[in-house]
């Protein structure tokens, strides 16, 4: 049996991750969908998709969700076993040896099936970034997966998270979920070949570098496009921040913190993280 190409993005939220996947998009091989982990919760929910229309009614994903013909019954249950299953607090069950159950295993089964029957391109990327799902999809004989763990500087992320829009977080709550979350996507990627670690603002500095980079070492392929556009528009995506809502999206890097953040929150930040901030080298 033919196995999926998956690309899957790890590593905390609000840190560039939305715009890393639209950039993968515009790419030849690269078809980017979304959170998948909401996937089920979107359908129960009856949400819409980045272009504004239900899953159901989206150009997209009205075919993938027709083809799958789930019952109200399996949308639930299969959203009860997500949730039950690739939250934070099961990492470390899963690391020593739990298995994802035969329900979990079905609902991702599939999932994929039908984006893969939907899509052209070689790899469909999966930008749910929780660590727990990224290690119960490598599990499943059926997927070749690859994973790309996406660092910030923290100082970045809790400037993200102060921003009053779409789960706020204080700065303390959003350091704890920063240590959390990078503890486990930095042992992920140092125990895990088919992961390659990809920081936030070399990426912004320098996008087609790091597009050959994770095609020539995840893709095993050359990346064709000599440049990268200026302008990338947004692909049919589940979950994702506020930028999903914008018909296109432009690469800017955001060093908004150096200013609204003050010079001794900045200093505080960065030693509450040190451990990360020197493994990557962030500057204090």
């Amino acid at each position: 049996m033919k196995k999926k190409n998956i690309l899957y993005l790890l590593g905390s939220g609000r840190s560039g991750t939305t715009l890393l996947a639209t950039i993968l998009n515009s790419t030849n091989d690269i078809s980017t969908t979304g959170e998948l982990h909401q996937f089920y919760t979107y359908l129960q929910n009856k949400s819409s998709c980045s272009c504004g229309a239900l899953l159901n009614e989206c150009k997209f994903w009205r075919l993938v969700v027709k083809d799958m013909d789930l019952s109200k019954d399996e949308i639930q249950n299969f959203q009860k076993k997500q949730n039950n299953e690739e939250g934070h607090r099961y990492i470390p069950s899963i690391i020593l040896g739990r298995k994802a159950s035969e329900d979990y295993i079905l609902s991702q089964e599939k999932l994929f099936n039908f984006i893969e029957n939907h899509t052209t391109k070689k790899w469909v990327l999966d930008s749910s970034k929780y660590i727990g799902r990224f290690l119960l999809l490598k599990q499943m004989p059926s997927l070749k997966l690859k994973g790309i763990y996406v660092i910030r500087d923290v100082r970045g992320v809790i400037n993200s998270f102060n921003k009053q829009v779409q789960t706020p977080r204080k700065p303390i709550s959003t350091i704890l979920y920063y240590i959390l979350t990078n503890c486990f996507g930095q042992l992920v990627c140092w125990m895990n070949k088919d992961v390659i670690k990809v920081k936030y603002e070399d990426f912004i500095d320098n996008p087609h570098e790091h597009v050959q980079r994770i095609y020539n070492i995840l893709l095993d392929q050359n990346h064709n496009d000599d440049a990268l556009n200026d302008v990338f528009e947004m692909p049919h995506i589940i979950g994702g921040n506020r930028l999903k809502s914008s018909k296109t999206i432009k690469i800017k890097k955001d060093t908004a913190w150096k200013t609204t953040i003050s010079r001794p929150k900045q200093i505080l930040y960065y030693l509450m993280c040190l451990p990360f901030m020197l493994l990557n080298r962030y500057k204090l």
